[in-house]
């Protein structure tokens, strides 16, 4: 491998293809038992037990904001550790397809356009053929911070979404 390229774990979701540092990711499982965890951020499914290990799970189509899909379609946990603790947590993504190489001249920056203070996770765009591949930082997503952030965006959205409702006026007693 060339210094220039650097390898990654292809993942889809929802028909997107996806791309992580293969040194973000410990290993790949089949989704296993999930427990709820009442009063955790909408995007925490759960935790689950790996090997004694007990690890949270985020489900990246809910972090991302991206449609619930079906009940029958099976799911990958890609196991993910932290920098700063060295944590693990589970994030459930639709199919992890391989490790590739990609090389930085197929790799182009974000477009200034499409970056917003809660899209530093996206790394890049990388071409493969006729196919795009969005690089993220896994870290970075389920980094506390950003999470923090985006429970807020969502707060924010719920709240703004509740005063914006028309209170109905009491109803006039005749009489």
């Amino acid at each position: 491998m060339m210094s220039n390229e650097k390898q990654i774990v292809l993942f889809s979701l929802d028909g997107v293809l996806y791309g992580t540092d293969v040194h973000q990711v410990r290993e790949i499982r089949e989704v296993q038992d999930i427990t709820p965890v009442p009063y955790a951020p909408f995007y925490i499914e759960g935790v689950t037990n790996l090997r004694g290990e007990v690890i949270p799970v985020i489900d990246l189509r809910k972090r991302f904001g991206i449609k619930e899909k079906s009940r029958g379609e099976k799911s990958k946990i890609m196991i993910v550790v932290q920098n700063e603790d060295k944590k693990a947590v589970g994030i459930i993504v639709d199919s992890v397809m391989e490790v590739m190489s990609v090389s930085q001249s197929d790799t182009e920056r974000t477009p200034d356009i499409l970056t917003t203070v809660d899209s530093d996770c996206v790394l890049g765009i990388a071409k493969r053929g006729e196919d795009l591949i969005i690089l993220l930082d896994l870290q970075k997503v389920i980094s506390k911070k950003n999470a923090e952030a985006t429970e807020a965006i969502e707060e924010l959205a719920t709240s703004s979404a509740e005063s914006s409702t028309p209170e109905t006026p009491p109803a006039e007693i005749s009489g």
